[in-house]
């Protein structure tokens, strides 16, 4: 009888070796493989980094201030929806991004700098929508006017972007300047379908 006692609890000793076995061979295969994709994700960041780093932030100055939020706040993303006409949605961005050059304008006149920069970032993201938004319909008839219409407002715009930019301090200045590099890049996406063979003859909306 103790012999059988024996044998089993040998046997049940080769079992929770080999389980633990199997454990411990699992844990260090997911830790390697976990600890090959960390030092492969670090060496791609790592290479890539100065590709970003180094032309966006040569000039920026050591105290510089955090980048605005470029967002749209609720009552003027309803405003834009509640407008179905490509024209009219259009204009009405226009006439939202003009607002808040004005505010920022404004704020800047009272030294409220940051309150100027935040500004410019809602300006910033009704831009970006409205280019989404026209991207988005680049198949519809008229769209090109309003692709036009978009690039000569952001072009009478950057002059005074220009202005408010000399009007900060340079750590929120800095970010103005690279504002005014993003509407001049947003101005050649808005003229790019203009001379795709893509978008429909010009037309009423």
């Amino acid at each position: 009888m103790l012999k059988v006692k024996n044998k089993k609890l040998k046997i049940n000793s080769h079992i929770v070796l080999s389980n633990n076995y199997k454990l411990n061979s699992l844990t260090e295969k997911t830790t390697r493989f976990f600890t090959f994709y960390l030092l492969l994700f670090t060496f791609s960041f790592l290479l890539l980094q100065p590709a970003f780093g180094q032309e966006d932030y040569d000039d920026a100055p050591e105290d510089l201030v955090p980048p605005p939020l470029n967002f749209i706040n609720k009552d003027e993303q309803k405003q834009l929806e509640a407008e179905t006409k490509m024209k009219e949605r259009t204009k009405l961005a226009l006439e939202l991004m003009d607002a808040k050059l004005i505010k920022s304008e404004e704020y800047v006149k009272q030294e409220d700098y940051q309150e100027s920069l935040n500004q410019i970032g809602q300006f910033q993201g009704i831009l970006i929508n409205t280019l989404k938004f026209l991207k988005f319909n680049e198949d519809s008839r008229g769209v090109d006017k309003n692709f036009k219409k978009l690039e000569i407002t952001l072009r009478d715009f950057m002059p005074r972007l220009e202005l408010i930019r000399r009007e900060m301090p340079y750590k929120y200045g800095y970010h103005v300047k690279r504002m005014l590099s993003f509407v001049r890049d947003a101005r050649t996406k808005a003229l790019n379908p203009l001379f795709d063979d893509t978008v429909l003859p010009e037309g009423n909306n």
